[in-house]
């Protein structure tokens, strides 16, 4: 395997370890200085780390919370209990309130002909108004009642007071000192329009949506993550919609709705509205061990051992992450309606997750995938998912990669794996992958399909430029309804 500049290294475990503490431009732009030498020395892409996902300040050091995810929480709050929690402006009190509620009915709380808000907003303000549809944009009409450091806010509105329903109504907050209309970081149902990221007090059944839930903490994983959904307009959570509905499972959650996401992110959202509203989208946010999570084996970059807790990620998928999901909206997702993809290590743990059967998965799409993972360090012990047995035909596969080689394919230091060569975005070790999954009994256009897309690079832009193709491939191959 070729040696890694010990400076990109760095680069590369700093990134993956940042956290709340870390400013979302610094962040930013050494992910994209970090970006193109990394991929032309492992394939690998950089940790994907999303700063922006810390726009949900309020889950930064949330509280743990026992979730059963087996079932969503029915019971309906009393409003004035939840207001008297968060009255009490206690730091840890409030945080729980948000969380819990983040988890049940979402924000903002209805009662008996009023709506609760609260927010917990990244660093402390003098003051804030809850403004939307709800009241003209009106940004005196409804101040909010400030907590503590100046970053928890709550408000009640009476709906007889609104000027439009709630259903279909945007809302953001506003602070005067800034004259700054911020995103709503707890609100459960949200979009996109000209003026960036907005809450929904509902959305609308006629219009898609985006719906999240912070700060996951997994009885297998310790480094808490959100889930996130991207629900079609007429989805009926638990009737007639949800039964017939295809899902699509998605690792790197931040990076494949979000518009401002690294690289313009996945626009899965488009590419699943222009094929219709039958496919219901689920989302797992990485983390900071997300080269722990994705990877099968450990491996060595030039620091010591990291990765090979890939098994423990899937355990989270299938005891937590689809269980609450089905519960939440009543969709099957198993079987010939699951899909589930990712790029990269997303694209090598979902190989990995059609190896063990994940929920009888039907269809997996594993793109630009760094399926040499195993084989970095001189001392691995070349455990890949290429050399790795594949027994018969499991899971039907879509494959591909960007970039190319100069020259030819090869494995000069006999490891098994053919990552010697000038080849970029992972183009020589997914050619391998192929061969060895026909071997095995895959047949190409019936359960594999391969795309590469000559020069294209290692990024999320790329990737959403072939996730159509992947959809489409997979229902070609069976990806159809329960």
């Amino acid at each position: 395997m070729r040696s890694v500049p010990r400076s990109m290294f760095l680069v590369l475990v700093a990134l993956a370890g940042c956290d709340g503490d870390t400013t979302a431009d610094d962040a930013a732009v050494a992910m994209r200085d970090a970006q193109t030498p990394l991929t032309d020395a492992l394939g690998l892409d950089a940790p994907g780390l999303d700063a922006r996902r810390l726009e949900d300040a309020f889950t930064a050091d949330a509280p743990v919370v026992e979730h059963d995810t087996n079932e969503p929480d029915a019971a309906t709050r009393d409003l004035d209990a939840v207001v008297a929690e968060l009255a009490s402006c206690d730091p840890t009190r409030f945080d729980r309130a948000l969380h819990e509620i983040a988890w049940s009915e979402g924000w903002p709380l209805e009662g008996e002909g009023r709506w609760l808000f609260a927010t917990r907003l990244e660093g402390s303000v003098p003051s804030a108004s809850l403004v939307g549809d709800l009241g003209d944009w009106d940004t005196t009409r409804w101040p909010a009642t400030r907590c503590g450091d100046g970053s928890r806010f709550y408000v009640v509105i009476d709906e007889a007071t609104t000027t439009s329903s709630p259903v279909g109504s945007k809302y953001k907050w506003y602070v005067a000192r800034d004259d700054a209309y911020l995103v709503p970081p707890e609100a459960t149902q949200y979009g996109y329009d000209e003026f960036g990221r907005f809450g929904w007090v509902r959305a609308p059944r006629d219009v898609a949506h985006l719906e999240q839930f912070p700060a996951f903490v997994s009885a297998h994983l310790s480094d808490p993550r959100a889930f996130r959904a991207y629900v079609p307009a007429g989805f009926e959570p638990h009737g007639t919609s949800a039964r017939a509905a295809r899902t699509l499972l998605l690792h790197d959650g931040q990076n494949v709705f979000h518009p401002d996401a690294f690289f313009g992110g996945w626009h899965v959202d488009e590419a699943l509205a222009a094929r219709g509203t039958d496919v219901i989208a689920l989302a797992i946010d990485n983390a900071p061990d997300r080269m722990d999570a994705y990877t099968q084996v450990a491996d060595d970059l030039g620091g010591g051992a990291i990765g090979g807790r890939a098994d423990d990620y899937l355990a989270l998928l299938e005891d937590e992450a689809l269980p609450f999901f089905r519960a939440r909206y009543g969709i099957v997702a198993r079987g010939r309606s699951l899909m589930i993809a990712g790029s990269s290590l997303g694209g090598l743990v979902t190989l990995h997750a059609a190896q063990r059967d994940v929920a009888s998965m039907g269809c997996g799409a594993a793109m630009s995938s760094t399926v040499g993972w195993g084989s970095i360090a001189s001392s691995a012990r070349g455990d890949t998912a290429i050399v790795e047995t594949w027994r018969g035909v499991h899971a039907a596969l879509y494959l591909d990669s960007g970039g190319g080689v100069t020259g030819a394919c090869r494995d000069s230091d006999a490891d098994g794996v053919q990552d010697d060569a000038d080849d970029s975005d992972n183009y020589c070790v997914n050619l391998q992958l192929l061969d060895v999954l026909e071997r095995a009994g895959y047949a190409r256009g019936t359960s594999l399909t391969y795309a590469w897309q000559e020069g294209a690079p290692h990024n999320e832009a790329a990737w959403a430029s072939r996730i159509g193709d992947a959809l489409d491939a997979c229902a070609r191959m069976g990806w159809t309804s329960p």
